[in-house]
């Protein structure tokens, strides 16, 4: 995508993150992951979907390892749009996520977020 178009995608379009929250796999005072919000980009708005009006909000769940890092993914409620939502995908499985509170050892567990796809 060249950089014109880039900008229109971005001006056109707002993506907004919602935090991560953990679903409690773990044992009691192991603590659990959230998303380390420095290390996920926003996914970029379907070009497809831009010109057809898609909005809503993709619902995740994130496979977290010991190691901080997404080992798998599902999508748990849909946008209505494969392609949003395979993109909030995409985008989520390349963050990190950190150990809540800081000192502690999470196990690998599940984490559920959302991205809302709003046009404005």
């Amino acid at each position: 995508m060249n950089r014109i178009a880039r900008l229109t995608t971005i001006r056109g379009a707002l993506v907004v993150s919602i935090c991560a929250l953990a679903s409690g796999v773990a044992m009691a005072g192991d603590g659990k992951w959230v998303q380390d919000a420095k290390s996920c980009a926003a996914p970029e708005y379907p070009r497809d979907s831009l010109s057809k009006g898609e909005q809503g909000t993709t619902g995740l769940r994130i496979l977290v390892g010991a190691d901080g890092k997404a080992i798998d993914s599902e999508i748990e409620t849909s946008s209505h749009s494969r392609k949003l939502d395979s993109a909030a995908q995409r985008a989520l499985m390349e963050c990190s996520f950190k150990p809540q509170p800081a000192d502690s050892k999470p196990a690998q567990q599940w984490v559920k977020t959302e991205f809302v796809w709003k046009l404005n």
